[in-house]
């Protein structure tokens, strides 16, 4: 049996030509009337009855065909806002990517960015797509302050930290506080025996095997942690891999103001980490207010040159 055929109606069409009919007889009926023998105007009993309905009909096509070139007319400006809206996206999509070619990032890096973050569609659950939605924020935000020449992350971010090792080309040099690495309680080597820690030395080691050069002060407030053996393993595994180390205690500064936590990254970059610990009952915790990264020029230079005068007083590792 033949399937039936069926016929689409677009049910915008059939109110829209129905209205014109229904103008084009408002119109044209009484003109019938007004022209007929009887009529006022050009009815009489010598004009042919025909007059009348060739008039009649005349003005209904005028008024359909008015009715048409209006609804054409509307349709051309909608037309016209289509095309001038897409050619402006066009436009705008076409300075974008001017913009991207200018700058130093890769372009196949950001149409990979814009092709992946299509494949998050509206079929995903909401949690998925609120998350992606956020890491793109993210992701904008931090090159907006980059370009700005100052980058804040509340807490720490270790991500930066292998970023920035793993695209170091020149130098890195680091002061490195046990209260950073270690924290409030007793050195049971801390940072360097984590994961991260791991990864960051392993990066290290790439580093310097394609000729980049590492220093890095360890600043230790105490002398136990200075002779302890675990300090002691952590510098031999730092030193095993090219590392040049130095130790510095409160006893070579004539005030322990002025050192912090920072790595500079070839001479352009300074990674810097905040620490807190506050108390919590009789425990003491140990957290991170924030992570900075410095770009501007004369802030970089200071962290460089407070490298050097820490460097030139602190002393190889016995």
């Amino acid at each position: 049996m033949a399937a039936p055929i069926r016929f689409r109606v677009n049910r915008e069409l059939v109110p829209r030509t129905l209205r014109k009919f229904l103008i084009t007889a408002a119109v044209g009926v009484p003109t019938y009337f007004l022209t007929d023998d009887d009529g006022p105007f050009i009815g009489t009993k010598e004009s042919p009855k025909a007059w009348g309905i060739i008039l009649t009909v005349f003005i209904s096509a005028v008024v359909f065909v008015v009715q048409y070139l209006i609804e054409v007319d509307k349709q051309l400006e909608t037309l016209r806002q289509e095309v001038a809206s897409g050619l402006s996206r066009i436009n705008e999509a076409t300075e974008l990517f001017g913009l991207v070619e200018e700058s130093a990032v890769q372009t196949d890096v950001v149409t990979q960015l814009v092709r992946n973050a299509t494949r998050v569609d509206k079929e995903m659950p909401t949690l998925v797509q609120a998350f992606a939605q956020w890491e793109i924020a993210r992701i904008s935000t931090l090159l907006r302050e980059l370009g700005e020449g100052n980058v804040i992350y509340e807490g720490e971010d270790r991500d930066w930290l292998l970023g920035l090792a793993h695209n170091t080309q020149h130098s890195l040099d680091a002061l490195s506080l046990n209260v950073v690495d270690q924290g409030p309680s007793e050195f049971d080597g801390g940072f360097w025996t984590t994961d991260a820690g791991q990864r960051y030395l392993d990066l290290q080691r790439d580093r310097i095997r394609d000729g980049v050069r590492i220093r890095r002060i360890f600043f230790v407030d105490s002398p136990e942690r200075r002779t302890s053996e675990v300090f002691r393993r952590i510098c031999k595994m730092h030193s095993e891999i090219g590392v040049q180390v130095r130790i510095l205690t409160p006893a070579h500064l004539t005030s322990p103001l002025g050192v912090f936590d920072f790595i500079v990254f070839d001479q352009v970059l300074s990674y810097e980490v905040t620490p807190s610990t506050p108390q919590v009952g009789e425990i003491a915790t140990h957290t991170f207010v924030h992570t900075l990264l410095v770009l501007e020029p004369p802030r970089v230079r200071q962290r460089i040159e407070r490298f050097k005068e820490l460097w030139e007083l602190a002393s190889p590792p016995e």
